[in-house]
C-alpha cells in the first residue's frame, strides 16, 4: 500500500534527489530517518477553529445526484468506481483514510492473474 512522506533531509530515493519538503510516494512500512509520513501529524493536530475534522483526511464521500454518493481524494478528484448511498459512501472514505487500498470496478473483469486465465470471463 502506498503512502506519502515528507523528505526531511537531502535524500536519493529510487534515482532521484529529494529535497527537504518535497512529498514522495513509496510502498514501505518503516520510513528512514529521512522521511515522515504525511498526514499522521495532521490526522492528530486539532482542527483549525470553526472547520470540521473532515478537512483533515484525505477522502470522503460527495453526493453525486440522485441519492447517490461517491468518493473523492483531498483535491476533489472521484476515487475508484464506489457508488452508494451516504452511509455506505461515509464507510468507504473512512475504511480508506485508515490505510484501505482502492477497490477494482465491480462486474468488470480482473486482469490476467498469471495462471494463464482470465478471472471474471466465460470460459470459450
Amino acid at each position: 500500500m502506498s503512502k506519502r512522506y515528507e523528505v526531511l533531509e537531502r535524500s536519493f530515493i529510487n534515482g532521484r534527489l529529494y529535497e527537504p519538503g518535497e512529498t514522495v510516494v513509496l510502498e514501505i512500512d518503516s520510513p528512514g530517518s529521512n522521511l515522515k509520513i504525511v498526514g499522521a501529524a495532521k490526522a492528530s493536530a486539532p482542527a483549525p477553529a470553526g472547520k470540521p475534522n473532515a478537512d483533515l483526511h484525505e477522502y470522503s464521500a460527495k453526493h453525486n445526484g440522485g441519492g447517490r454518493f461517491v468518493i473523492v481524494s483531498k483535491g476533489s478528484d472521484r476515487v475508484g468506481e464506489f457508488t452508494g448511498t451516504k452511509d455506505e459512501a461515509e464507510a468507504e472514505a473512512a475504511r480508506l483514510n485508515a490505510g484501505g487500498e482502492i477497490a477494482p470496478p465491480a462486474g468488470k473483469p480482473n486482469a490476467d492473474d498469471g495462471t494463464g486465465t482470465t478471472k471474471g470471463l466465460p470460459d470459450a
